[in-house]
């Protein structure tokens, strides 16, 4: 589309869930962002439509995920602890990369688009590549240097 995508990658799995989202500090009783929640913050704040990604590169684990479930239904919201809600905009998107769905509940299934590419010989990736620029309205000479 000729926009610049703006992509941050996020391991869920390597922060705590208060590391992920923010908590509430019980002694001084201020709020403390998360990994998330000042990312999305962010990437909502820039004026721009550019499409950014936020790429949760790590395992489903049910402690962070079900924390996703109301940004990914109709709501767009990451509801946080301190009562913030932050809009996922629709130039926003999530992308899960996981190496499988076993700790996903029907939930988090029934509210992503799933996508299954192998890696075994990267045949599978490079067919839905070659499938999403045969759709593009570029020139035949553009496709080709791609």
């Amino acid at each position: 589309m000729g926009k610049k995508t703006t992509v941050v990658d996020l391991n869920p799995k390597v922060t705590s869930t208060d590391e992920l989202y923010g908590v509430v500090l019980a002694a001084t009783r201020e709020w403390k962002d998360g990994l998330m929640s000042k990312t999305m913050r962010s990437l909502s704040n820039v004026p721009d439509s550019n499409p950014k990604w936020i790429v949760l590169d790590g395992d489903l684990d049910a402690n962070w995920i079900e924390s996703m479930n109301s940004v990914m239904d109709d709501n767009k919201l990451l509801t946080l602890a301190s009562n913030e809600r932050i809009p996922l905009k629709a130039h926003m998107r999530l992308i899960f990369e996981i190496r499988n769905l076993n700790f996903a509940t029907p939930a988090t299934v029934s509210r992503a688009g799933i996508l299954y590419i192998s890696d075994t010989d990267g045949s599978q990736w490079r067919s839905y590549v070659k499938s999403w620029i045969g759709r593009m309205k570029w020139d035949e000479t553009k496709k080709q240097d791609i």
